[in-house]
């Protein structure tokens, strides 16, 4: 099993994603109608992409994060799954109140460690004045956007919003952005990073940060740019990133900075 694969398979796990077999590789039978349905379901493996240079793993391999070992596919266009996630988007948009349209705009909005200002801000976490936590956070970020960009270009799955023109956008930019990168959600992907760390450095707000990180993911299906399965994966991912920092030798220096910090401030107790 390749390196970290058992974290990917135990995250999944908690998330609810079907997980694909790491035996895949084996021969499967030539009457197995389930090995060939596996084999149709798991997208081609793609072109080599350009590397960004503002995108490139700082301190994870990109052995730690390969989409094809890491995540199951999303479900097919047209298939039954995926339009009833479309419908599920467009339910919830509904059903939301106005309240949380509004917080779904500010989400879309805040796609860095701001997103903790709701939850850890009348608690005392001010990032101004805690400039190791920020920085600490700030590479997570990194990490999200150099993930995201290699995940998301391998799925390329179209955004819910394409199949029903009454599904609405929140995004500044309207229906005038991407139709694709849905899978898995970059927002929900950096909520879950930043939350799996900040519940290690601060146990003892440990549940109110990762409720946070599950509801800033919410907010992509009532923004109408993500379903269900986008959320899932978000999870598995970000996860992942967050426990592979938690356990990175280069990255400890930041960490062990921003709990320092954080226990002068009186945020750890």
């Amino acid at each position: 099993m390749p390196r970290y694969a058992r974290l990917a398979v135990a995250t999944a796990v908690v998330v609810g994603l079907a997980v694909p077999s790491f035996a895949q590789n084996a021969a499967p039978a030539a009457a197995d109608p389930g090995a060939a349905a596996i084999a149709a379901a798991t997208p081609p493996a793609p072109a080599p992409l350009p590397q960004n240079p503002a995108h490139i793993l700082k301190y994870l391999s990109p052995d730690d994060l390969d989409p094809a070992t890491l995540l199951a596919p999303p479900p097919a266009d047209g298939s039954d799954q995926q339009k009833a996630e479309v419908a599920e988007v467009l339910r919830m948009q509904q059903a939301a109140s106005q309240a949380r349209r509004d917080q779904a705009v500010w989400d879309d909005r805040h796609e860095s460690s701001e997103l903790w200002i709701p939850t850890l801000g009348p608690i005392g976490f001010d990032l101004t004045k805690l400039p190791a936590t920020a920085a600490m956070l700030d590479a997570v970020l990194h990490e999200r956007d150099a993930a995201a960009d290699v995940v998301k270009v391998y799925f390329g799955r179209r955004r819910p919003w394409t199949f029903n023109d009454d599904i609405q956008v929140c995004e500044a930019a309207g229906k005038g952005g991407s139709k694709v990168r849905a899978y898995p959600s970059g927002h929900g992907t950096l909520s879950y990073a930043q939350a799996v760390i900040l519940a290690h450095l601060m146990p003892n707000k440990g549940q109110l940060v990762m409720a946070r990180a599950e509801d800033f993911a919410e907010s992509r299906m009532i923004c109408g740019v993500h379903s269900r399965s986008d959320i899932r994966a978000s999870a598995v991912l970000g996860t992942t990133i967050g426990m592979l920092l938690l356990h990175n030798a280069k990255f400890r220096p930041l960490l062990d900075d921003a709990r320092a910090e954080l226990a002068a401030a009186g945020l750890t107790r």
